[in-house]
């Protein structure tokens, strides 16, 4: 490997909601400690990196991911025995549409899919994601991203005095089953679910951000069912407004990193007759508050 380098970075801002694309640097090589305090500057400022036109093996991905903190591993036996003899790295996820036989060589479903914050659902979700393209549909699939600092600060007074001290129950079959689970029906399986706090903040930078999403939020705690789904349509409705949100269309070689604790993304549809692939690594968070 080469000796570190400190990169002259170029940061270009892709849409006054957020997100930064980041030239001149090849991730190839070794990170000096001026160049990852610089791209960690980014990353707060921008909440979402772009690193356009890399060339990644497996290792540099885990290489500069832990730069930004420690990888963790993957979380699910359904994740180890997909990824089995495709990776090289435990915590290395391919999030595709292929399939093998019949089986999807990938994890998580295909197609559409609403905002959300990754592994919310958890006592510890992860800090960052980042997510390297191999191959991409001509059409669809794009990224979205939603800023929800940006998304509280815009509420009004009386709504942020309302969500003060309030929590909410995340839980991962709640928008992948479609089911409610709701009252004496709520079968909740065993660490897929966790109570977070509806603001939460950002360790790094103090800023305080929404912590709620469409696809995983389930209820807030305290309130009775009507006025807890009818907040929740009021929330999800304000966050997912377009000046809150930066789409991404992939290009082979997009390397991206985006900040879970002041985040949401989505994906949306494309054709199951085209190929998608994509390299997945998540590094470890701490508890929200």
């Amino acid at each position: 490997m080469d000796s570190p380098v400190t990169a002259a970075l170029e940061v270009r801002s892709l849409s006054p909601a957020l997100g930064a694309a980041i030239h001149g640097i090849d991730l190839r090589r070794d990170l000096s400690p001026a160049t990852v305090q610089s791209l960690l500057a980014a990353w707060h400022a921008h909440l979402v990196l772009v690193f356009p036109g890399q060339e990644l093996a497996e290792e540099d991905q885990i290489r500069v991911a832990e730069h930004f903190g420690e990888v963790q591993g993957r979380s699910r036996p359904e994740s180890t025995r997909r990824e089995a003899g495709r990776t090289k790295h435990p915590g290395v996820m391919l999030v595709s549409n292929i399939r093998e036989n019949g089986e999807p060589i990938g994890s998580l479903p295909d197609g559409e899919m609403q905002f959300h914050s990754d592994m919310c659902y958890t006592e510890n979700p992860v800090k960052g994601t980042f997510l390297y393209a191999i191959e991409v549909p001509a059409e669809g699939g794009d990224t979205l991203f939603l800023n929800m600092y940006s998304a509280y600060d815009a509420l009004p007074e009386d709504m942020k005095a309302r969500l003060a001290g309030r929590k909410a129950l995340n839980s991962y079959s709640h928008g992948y089953s479609g089911a409610t689970f709701r009252g004496d029906n709520k079968r909740l399986p065993e660490d897929r679910h966790f109570t977070h706090p509806v603001v939460r903040t950002h360790p790094a930078t103090g800023r305080k951000a929404l912590y709620v999403n469409r696809l995983m939020t389930m209820e807030i705690e305290g309130l009775a069912e009507a006025e807890s789904t009818a907040l929740l349509n009021q929330l999800f409705d304000h966050i997912e407004q377009p000046q809150f949100i930066y789409a991404h269309k992939w290009r082979p070689g997009d390397l991206l990193l985006w900040d879970n604790r002041c985040t949401l993304h989505a994906r949306t549809d494309f054709s199951d007759r085209e190929r998608r692939l994509l390299r997945r690594v998540v590094i470890k968070g701490d508890r929200p508050y």
